[in-house]
């Protein structure tokens, strides 16, 4: 396995074998909402067939670990409240750094929030009437007006603001939903102070899960470039996308730098397998199996043996295969890296599909 920075990487062995711990994101890559992701128990079941560890990673703060257990284990994925680290934990953990044990903090979400300060060993405050020291707020489904009402009162008088996460939407099976950001966004506004968020893309929520995995070597598998695998490379750890719901291909073929995956996969069965890395070749083509890819001015083109593949531009999804989507990737990141500028009008839409 080699490693170049902003670059795609290259395993010639299953990613379950050679990193000792999976960093697993939940919302779009194991469950949406309360349906399971398509062959997420499969590929969680063949990546301990190999002896890699799981810790599911999650900035969904309204529950308890062994709540996302319970609901894991009835998707077909076993696993233990151990192997569970919320962003609640994660917000606790930042705070127990900084304030003596016992001090007054108000939660502003749900079981899941308080759970995690009081096992951190703090007190629970039920309004800004009490006079916390700090505020911490989290997604849960039921708050209103009255929740984020009490938190910019206790802000405003002087409390430590600290937010779960900040992504501003939330995938479910009916589409993606209002996240804690655009909550968090409301008391931002209203007391114009800026939280500090616990959650990805913060790298400190990485390294708690590692240590608390016992992992030495994790890689972080995701669905959302901003956070996932934005968080990924702030923790300085590799990251695996999955196009089971966020970003999608052509996101990832425009993605900045800083939210760049180490590694490509369709689904969580990825995990099991090699990974191929595109290598560039003579006239600005990489290649990577039996497909190549360049950008040639505006344009991107792919080539599939002898044949060159049309990627048409008018929103109508192309068909790739997963080798293919790696050459277009590679392609594109090292253009934009040399001073190309790239659009999403010089991208298509792509279907990938992974040989099995």
């Amino acid at each position: 396995m080699t490693s170049v920075p902003g670059r795609l990487l290259e395993s010639r062995h299953p990613l379950a074998s050679v990193y000792d711990v999976a960093l697993m994101d939940l919302d779009g890559v194991c469950y949406r909402g309360t349906d399971p992701v398509d062959h997420a128990d499969e590929g969680v079941a063949s990546a301990r067939a190999l002896g890699q560890r799981m810790m599911f990673v999650t900035n969904n703060a309204a529950r308890e670990p062994q709540t996302v257990a319970d609901q894991l284990t009835s998707l077909g994925i076993p696993t233990q409240a151990h192997e569970v680290m919320t962003s609640s934990q994660a917000a606790a953990a930042i705070l127990a750094a900084e304030l003596p044990q016992g001090s007054l903090v108000l939660p502003v979400g749900g079981a899941g929030l308080r759970a995690a300060l009081l096992e951190a060993g703090f007190r629970l405050a039920e309004s800004a009437d009490d006079k916390p020291v700090a505020v911490v707020q989290g997604f849960a489904p039921d708050l209103g007006w009255r929740d984020l009402t009490e938190a910019a009162f206790a802000i405003n008088a002087g409390a430590r603001f600290v937010a779960t996460n900040l992504d501003a939407t939330l995938p479910t099976e009916r589409g993606m939903a209002v996240g804690n950001g655009s909550l968090v966004a409301a008391v931002t506004n209203a007391t114009g102070v800026v939280p500090v968020s616990a959650g990805k893309p913060q790298p400190e929520i990485f390294r708690q899960a590692t240590a608390k995995a016992g992992g030495t070597r994790p890689i972080a598998v995701g669905d959302r470039l901003n956070t996932d695998l934005a968080g990924a490379r702030a923790a300085g750890i590799h990251g695996l996308h999955v196009l089971t719901g966020v970003s999608d291909a052509r996101d990832v073929i425009l993605a900045a730098p800083e939210e760049r995956p180490s590694y490509l996969a369709v689904d969580l069965r990825d995990l099991s397998e090699p990974h191929p890395v595109p290598v560039q070749g003579s006239e600005g083509w990489w290649h990577c199996g039996a497909a190549a890819a360049r950008l040639v001015g505006p344009a991107l083109e792919l080539r599939v043996g002898t044949r060159t593949v049309n990627l048409d531009l008018d929103d109508q999804p192309v068909t790739v295969s997963l080798d293919a989507w790696r050459c277009l990737t590679a392609a594109a990141w090292a253009a934009v890296d040399d001073g190309a500028v790239l659009t999403g009008d010089q991208v298509p839409v792509l279907e990938v599909v992974a040989p099995r």
